[in-house]
C-alpha cells in the first residue's frame, strides 16, 4: 500500500464559522469551494455573503472536497485567501504617522503555535497596535490558521518579518 504524504497548504480557511468570519472581516478571498448539494443552514448565508462581495464560488462534488480538505471537519466549505502579504518597519511607521499616532509597535519572538499568533494578533489590535514584528525563522509565520484565529478583528494589518 502506497503512503500519501497529504501536502498542507497555508491559504486555507475551512469550516463555516470561520468562513463566516473571514467573509465579515473584509479580508481578500480569492474562492470559495463548496461541497455540491449543501443548500442547507449557513451555507446559503455565505453563498449570499461571497456572491454580495464578488467573490467566485465553486462547487465541487465530496471525494473532490474531502481531497481538498485539510482537516476532516471541513463542513462542506472551504475558502483560499492570498498569500500574506508582509510589509516593511517603514510602513508601520507610517500607518501610525496617517493617524497622527505615536507608533505602537508589538515585537514578537518564540511564538511557535499559529493559534498563539492570531490570538495575540487580534488581541494586539483591539489595543491599537500599528504593526507585529515576528521571525522570519523559529516562529509561527502567518497562514491560514493565524487568519482563522485572528478574523473576527484583523481588516487591514501590517505585520513586518525581521532577520
Amino acid at each position: 500500500m502506497e503512503n500519501k504524504s497529504k501536502e498542507n497548504y497555508n491559504d486555507q480557511v475551512e469550516g463555516r464559522n470561520s468562513v463566516i468570519e473571514l467573509l465579515e472581516s473584509g479580508k481578500d478571498i480569492n474562492k470559495i469551494f463548496v461541497e455540491k448539494g449543501e443548500r442547507y443552514g449557513s451555507i446559503n448565508k455565505i453563498i449570499a455573503m461571497a456572491k454580495e462581495k464578488g467573490i467566485i464560488i465553486v462547487e465541487k462534488d465530496k471525494r473532490k472536497m474531502e481531497e481538498m480538505a485539510q482537516n476532516k471537519n471541513y463542513q462542506g466549505v472551504i475558502a483560499i485567501i492570498p498569500p500574506f502579504k508582509y510589509c516593511e518597519i517603514e510602513d508601520i511607521l507610517e500607518k501610525a504617522k496617517e493617524k497622527n499616532e505615536e507608533p505602537f509597535i508589538l515585537i514578537l519572538d518564540g511564538i511557535e503555535d499559529p493559534h498563539n499568533l492570531g490570538a495575540i494578533i487580534r488581541t494586539a489590535e483591539t489595543a491599537g497596535v500599528h504593526g507585529i514584528v515576528i521571525p522570519k525563522r523559529r516562529g509561527a509565520l502567518v497562514n491560514s490558521t493565524v487568519a482563522k484565529v485572528s478574523s473576527r478583528s484583523c481588516r487591514t494589518y501590517a505585520s513586518c518579518k525581521s532577520n
